[in-house]
């Protein structure tokens, strides 16, 4: 009896640090997906003149980037459903959401589109991220969870002269 009693507990500990190792895998992956998409975006709507924060990507060339990164958010993303808990699926969702309208911005369907518009959008998109990794990090039970948020660009940014491709190799993450 009690060595059914410790295989019972051996295979809740290895399941549970199963999970923790996929779960942790499934959100990482998500947000590199999502975050080349936001990237992606970015220049592109430089390229649009939106903002000269970022060096600017034609359509032509970043389009096509774009709809690949997107497709391998989906994938992602499929991951995320399967093994994140409600919160972190719902914070993914709102994040994700954010940089679809960046992308709908880098497409050129958005309808009077401008800066300040832009802005909002990179915003939202911002505290959405800080949502997501603060609902994973709850999931996965690290420690302070909560993250502050990553206000992007930062006010210094904003006074840059416009960037060009030239660019590449100055700081652009958050």
């Amino acid at each position: 009896m009690g060595t059914g009693l410790n295989d019972r507990a051996r295979f809740r500990r290895d399941h549970t640090a199963k999970l923790f190792e996929q779960r942790s895998a499934a959100y990482a992956g998500y947000g590199r997906a999502i975050k080349a998409c936001y990237q992606l975006s970015n220049r592109i709507a430089a390229g649009r003149g939106l903002h000269a924060q970022t060096p600017s990507l034609s359509p032509e060339d970043g389009l096509p980037q774009l709809e690949a990164a997107a497709a391998q958010r989906e994938r992602d993303w499929e991951h995320v459903l399967l093994l994140g808990d409600p919160a972190t699926v719902e914070a993914a969702r709102t994040w994700h959401r954010s940089v679809w309208l960046m992308e709908w911005y880098a497409h050129g369907w958005i309808e009077d589109a401008d800066a300040d518009g832009w802005e909002r959008a990179v915003a939202d998109a911002s505290r959405a991220r800080t949502d997501f990794y603060a609902a994973a990090r709850q999931s996965l039970n690290i420690p302070d969870a909560r993250l502050t948020d990553g206000v992007w660009p930062v006010e210094w940014m904003m006074r840059r002269k416009p960037a060009t491709a030239a660019d590449v190799a100055s700081p652009r993450g958050h």
